[in-house]
């Protein structure tokens, strides 16, 4: 624009030349080729601010592409920004899942730990009561080839009840503890045993 400026001055300047040029002697011709080149000036004046104008539109033109293409980074921008702060928050999330899970598995080995403890002792214990109860078995399947007394279970705790089986005949075994003492009953059982093997 001060270059418009520029050249609106000098055409001043020119038209004061061009009159007192009028005022001298060969003043026509000196008019004709002034106003010619007045004319090529201002014709040149006039495609000076139609390109310039044109550039102009152009130059705006292209500001808008720049800030049209500058929004749309800014909103690819803040969408990746969303992005990322949504994987970063299912990353911390997956990280206190891991950390519970790890607690959680620690907890399930020590129980794990304590039930296989808790079946070696069961095992053992079974394997204890199994040497028990084959001792227990062989008691009293060795107190039954002495005694061939087969016990009644199924009467009073105070009755002592069963079948002898002695070398003749089976007798009956029927006493109540709470009529006889202690010695007496024992003494009546081992009087049946017999003596001679």
């Amino acid at each position: 624009m001060a270059a418009l400026s520029e050249e609106l001055q000098h055409l001043d300047r020119r038209t004061k030349q061009l009159l007192e040029m009028m005022t001298r002697a060969n003043g026509a011709e000196i008019l004709k080729e002034t106003l010619v080149k007045e004319e090529q000036m201002l014709n040149k004046l006039w495609d000076t601010q139609k390109s310039t104008a044109q550039l102009l539109k152009d130059l705006m033109t292209a500001e808008e592409k720049v800030a049209q293409k500058l929004c749309d980074r800014e909103q690819q921008l803040n969408a990746n920004l969303q992005k990322l702060q949504k994987i970063e928050d299912e990353l911390l999330q997956a990280n206190e899942k891991a950390a519970e899970l790890r607690t959680n598995t620690n907890d399930l080995r020590k129980e794990l730990e304590a039930l296989k403890e808790e079946i070696r002792q069961k095992e053992k214990n079974a394997d204890n009561d199994a040497i028990v109860s084959k001792s227990a078995m062989y008691i009293v399947h060795l107190y039954y080839q002495i005694c061939r007394i087969d016990w009644d279970y199924s009467c009073e705790p105070t009755v002592v009840k069963g079948i002898h089986y002695g070398p003749d005949i089976a007798q009956p075994i029927n006493l109540d503890s709470s009529q006889h003492s202690r010695s007496f009953i024992c003494d009546y059982l081992w009087n049946l045993v017999s003596t001679a093997w």
